[in-house]
């Protein structure tokens, strides 16, 4: 997981870094220049959830299709689960492509995002998941296979798994582990440096 924010700061450096000492737990002296580190890591965090979410979302679409898929199958002609799986695939489809896109958004064009990239990943991921969802979920219900429980415990774990990275991440990056100071490279997400250089 982590896909964007690995490729990221390995482009740009970000967590380019010098050890100060060995307890994690030691914080730095209040002011400016804790201000300024506290600020960095809020930036690097931001980053880091923002691709927790987009790879969660693409892992539980594709394990959502593919359950669908079992289910129904795909065929035009097999009545309107077999559609809606199929127009499921074709709407996974294209969040993955909108999930490629925001990928080299993350790694090449973080400062100058694509304006039309949420629009679009709204309209032709988001929404059709949404709808599709909510009509295929009815039918893990009426069956009494395994898949019975699977599509909502899929949520729950994904929604678990991201809201404990988000409090953890809260508690200890932004509080603690100040054992090591990062070598910001110009802006605050480096990339304007990086440029100048390259």
């Amino acid at each position: 997981m982590v896909v964007g924010f690995l490729l990221h700061t390995i482009k740009t450096r970000s967590l380019k870094c010098t050890f100060e000492h060995s307890n994690p737990f030691l914080k730095p002296e209040e002011g400016p220049a804790f201000d300024e580190r506290k600020k960095y890591r809020e930036k690097l965090k931001a980053l880091w959830m923002n691709s927790v979410a987009d790879d969660l979302d693409l892992i539980t679409d594709w394990w959502f299709t593919y359950k669908c898929f079992v289910l129904h199958g795909i065929n035009v002609n097999d009545g309107m689960y077999a559609q809606a799986s199929l127009a499921l695939l074709v709407s996974t489809v294209m969040g993955t492509i909108s999930y490629l896109v925001e990928l080299y958004q993350t790694v090449f064009r973080h400062t100058t995002p694509f304006s039309w990239l949420s629009l679009f990943t709204v309209v032709f991921e988001d929404a059709p998941q949404i709808i599709l969802s909510m009509v295929l979920s009815g039918t893990f219900e009426k069956t009494t296979s395994i898949y019975t429980l699977e599509a909502p415990a899929a949520f729950n774990i994904a929604t678990s798994v991201y809201s404990a990275l988000m409090k953890v991440s809260d508690v200890l990056f932004l509080n603690y582990c100040y054992c090591c100071k990062f070598e910001a490279v110009g802006e605050v997400d480096g990339d304007e440096e990086y440029q100048k250089e390259h």
